[in-house]
């Protein structure tokens, strides 16, 4: 005699345990590429900050000493800090970092309503953010002018006999001034990120890329993540980075070679002769070196 469906369910019930599918305890906040991209960002701006404090104040430069040493390790740092975090990104998993710039740059009337009352806390009556809220997008947003701004205005304090001097002076300005309110600003964050009680829990987001499930859904709520597991990396897509990621720093010394070549640097400065020297064949964009 056939038996019923309920008479099979309460069977398989007595005779052994059904689980349901559990919800994960950890979410996956950051992949490798984006915590690479990150910290590239992080180092480079640190040592731009230390390195350019210790040139730019005599009482901190009195006490470092070694002027040239320093100027060179602000230059090369400078060039890793405005091209470092494209190439990294291009030579690992390109389209999640598109996903996170399109996240970035999608607003919304919550977001507008989160600027005008930003709450740290989770907050039933407060819009609840997606994967990023208000601050951390203009966080984004600030990042990414900065890098563009300190690249142009370093890029004429560097090169300053090939602009005139109302320029040099005016970029000279916004650099100092642009400092101290990154500095400001990465200060902010680090205190969100570190000791900020309600906020701090986001760390390990960017240390190993996992966070606690519970705190993403009360703090981001409209975030539907997936679960921490990240697949084991391969030698083959290793490798394949480490070349992408060689071919993008060489493409990025030639594109700083074109442009010293149309300035007419001058090729005797050490960080320039590297560039140089790296970035070009025996024989192609010669010219006289000038003062």
């Amino acid at each position: 005699m056939p038996t019923s469906a309920g008479a099979t369910d309460s069977s398989r019930l007595s005779g052994e345990a059904v689980q349901a599918p559990s919800a994960p305890e950890r979410v996956l906040r950051f992949n490798r590429t984006a915590r690479l991209v990150h910290w590239v960002q992080a180092v480079t701006f640190l040592l731009l900050l230390l390195t350019g404090l210790a040139i730019s104040l005599s009482s901190i430069e009195a006490v470092v000493g070694h002027r040239a040493i320093l100027r060179e390790i602000h230059l090369v740092t400078a060039f890793l800090f405005v091209f470092g975090p494209a190439v990294v990104a291009l030579a690992g998993n390109f389209p999640s970092i598109t996903e996170d710039a399109h996240e970035v740059e999608s607003w919304s009337r919550e977001d507008i309503a989160w600027i005008r009352s930003p709450k740290l806390e989770p907050d039933p009556l407060s819009p609840p953010p997606g994967r990023f809220n208000a601050g951390q997008k203009l966080n984004a947003v600030f990042t990414l002018y900065c890098v563009v701004a300190f690249g142009i205005t370093g890029l004429i304090l560097w090169q300053n006999r090939r602009f005139p001097f109302p320029i040099v002076s005016q970029a000279n300005l916004i650099h100092q001034y642009l400092t101290y309110i990154a500095l400001a600003v990465f200060l902010g964050h680090l205190y969100l990120s570190v000791i900020h009680p309600s906020t701090r829990r986001s760390l390990s987001g960017i240390l190993s890329g996992g966070v606690d499930a519970r705190w993403a859904a009360q703090h981001h709520p409209l975030w539907r993540p997936m679960p921490a597991v990240e697949s084991r990396l391969q030698l083959q897509t290793a490798l394949r980075s480490c070349v992408l990621l060689l071919l993008g720093l060489e493409s990025a010394l030639l594109l700083v070679r074109v442009g010293f070549e149309w300035l007419g640097a001058n090729v005797t400065d050490p960080a320039t002769k590297m560039i140089y020297r790296f970035s070009g064949l025996p024989g192609t964009l010669q010219h006289a070196a000038t003062g």
